[in-house]
């Protein structure tokens, strides 16, 4: 099973650059602008729900022994018209992201997004979209409704069989072969997370580890030692950071545009005192990227 290069990454341990990483708080530093490159997260909005709402990624077309062409749509619905409705969803192989769609439109309430991948030899593939509608009200009140859904398709190309693609593995073969795939994946993206927790001086026994491909899960249910309305608000936050620096290709220390495709998926580390979270990656060409996104204290009533 040929698994493509292999990656050298080269810890720099400094402890001064801690103090450059890029600090998004909950007050949003640019404001929305419709059908521009920016993308701000309001407020929930409890009155507006997502009726419908997937990601699939499915076998197109098998090129030639070792060459494919994936399929890669995308939809949402809202239960009614909103002013402005976002759909951005990445694609991910073996943990790096490969390509990437992004729509906007204004008074709608339905998205549909597509796009072809051209892969070879064996893969595991993810694709999470991140979806999001944005309602105006009078007196400039602005709200918010967000949903996520994501899909996952191996594809096996083997010398003794014919390529195979599966989500779930069924069989005795598929099993091993995920298994193989899988550690495989995981090893290499272990190694660049651990260099970068070594390089950045991150304690990480202080740290509950999040990969991003498992934040959908905390949409349903809330994040470790916080509340499910403190959840919701802090993955919208989360979101905004990462659009603008990891899907926008924005260096996280000296703004310099960049080209995402080939960053490796991102690392979420949030504090076991629920004060902060980090948000660790790699670009395609090693180097190392942070975000930190502060948690507000929850103050009570009397």
């Amino acid at each position: 099973m040929h698994f493509g290069r292999n990656r050298l990454f080269i810890l720099i341990t400094t402890s001064g650059l801690l103090f450059a990483i890029v600090l998004f708080s909950y007050t949003p530093w640019f404001s929305s602008s419709p059908m521009s490159e920016t993308f701000v997260y309001f407020p929930e909005d409890d009155q507006l729900s997502f009726t419908q709402y997937e990601t699939k990624i499915n076998l197109l077309e098998i090129k030639d022994e070792n060459e494919y062409y994936l399929s890669w749509d995308y939809q949402s619905t809202t239960d009614s018209s909103v002013y402005l409705r976002q759909d951005i969803s990445l694609l991910f192989e073996n943990g790096r992201l490969v390509d990437q769609q992004k729509i906007q439109e204004q008074h709608t309430d339905h998205l549909k997004g597509d796009g072809v991948y051209h892969g070879d030899d064996s893969g595991r593939h993810e694709a999470i979209t991140f979806h999001y509608g944005e309602v105006h009200y009078p007196n400039d009140i602005i709200k918010s409704k967000k949903a996520m859904s994501s899909d996952i398709l191996y594809v096996i190309d083997s010398p003794l069989s014919p390529l195979q693609t599966f989500r779930e593995a069924t069989s005795t073969i598929e099993r091993k072969n995920k298994e193989l795939l899988d550690s495989i994946i995981d090893q290499q993206l272990t190694y660049v997370w651990d260099g970068l927790m070594e390089e950045y001086n991150i304690d990480p026994d202080q740290y509950i580890k999040i990969p991003f491909n498992r934040l959908e899960t905390y949409l349903h249910e809330p994040l470790p030692m916080l509340s499910k309305e403190q959840s919701s608000e802090i993955i919208g936050k989360l979101w905004e950071g990462l659009y603008r620096h990891y899907i926008l290709g924005i260096n996280t220390f000296n703004d310099k545009d960049y080209d995402p495709v080939g960053n490796s998926l991102p690392l979420i580390l949030l504090h076991k005192g629920s004060s902060h979270l980090i948000v660790l990656y790699e670009t395609a060409d090693q180097t190392s990227q942070q975000l930190l996104q502060q948690i507000p204290p929850v103050t009570k009533s009397d």
